[in-house]
């Protein structure tokens, strides 16, 4: 079990959120930042396409989730475009 799955925001999710959340996690899990920020983005897409939304906790854990998988230098790039991200 991965520690994220502990979480309380994961805990209260529907579990087809939780299985949605998992998957992502092991797609981007040793991936470097340039070959995971496209897989995040498809899995946002297909969020939306199927109606699934998160709440501002549980997107704090999705980030959380990303961050930790990062290295301090990817982690950087990431602040460095997350504003741009943003939309």
């Amino acid at each position: 079990m991965n520690s994220f799955q502990n979480h309380p925001a994961f805990q209260q999710m529907e579990e087809k959120k939780q299985k949605m959340i998992i998957m992502l996690a092991e797609s981007v899990e040793n991936k470097k930042l340039t070959e995971a920020l496209p897989m995040v983005m498809a899995w946002k897409e297909r969020m939306a396409q199927e109606n699934i939304s998160f709440t501002p906790e549980e997107n704090n854990l999705l980030t959380e989730i990303f961050l930790s998988q990062m290295t301090p230098a990817q982690r950087r790039q990431y602040e460095y475009m997350k504003p741009f991200m943003k939309q």
